[in-house]
């Protein structure tokens, strides 16, 4: 990601892909993010490209010995050619860079079968509990 602009384009595209519900531009929050994103340095926003729009976006965290793969979306449109797999091979590559010896994600149904093509393996399981009665 390059700038201000770049990071609130791949909030939009990752609200997209979730299903989110649209919300108006909260220029101050979403620049307040990017700032604490640039300062801080314990995560990434990477976004993918085709013919020059942004339609994929995905973050890297930055942990004692790892780096977390999260956040990857894919604008539905733009599923089946190649953005999810730029993305994991650009974090990926990142992490080598950075010396970090382990990749780790997190994968729902989507994302699983990619990431096992690519190499990914599961090594846990995770149970997520929600109190549905919590407000």
């Amino acid at each position: 990601m390059r700038d201000f602009e770049e990071f609130a384009a791949a909030n939009r595209v990752a609200g997209i892909a979730f299903g989110l519900p649209e919300e108006e531009p909260d220029e101050p929050r979403d620049r307040a993010r990017y700032d604490e994103e640039a300062e801080l340095g314990y995560w990434k926003t990477f976004v993918a490209l085709l013919d020059g729009e942004i339609v994929a976006s995905a973050h890297s965290t930055y942990v004692d010995g790892a780096v977390t793969l999260n956040g990857g979306a894919v604008l539905p449109d733009a599923r089946g050619r190649g953005a999810y797999r730029a993305l994991v091979a650009a974090r990926w590559d990142d992490a080598v860079e950075r010396g970090t010896p382990a990749l780790v994600t997190q994968a729902g149904r989507m994302s699983a079968p990619i990431l096992e093509r690519l190499g990914f393996r599961e090594v846990a399981r995770i149970k997520i509990l929600v109190d549905r009665f919590a407000s």
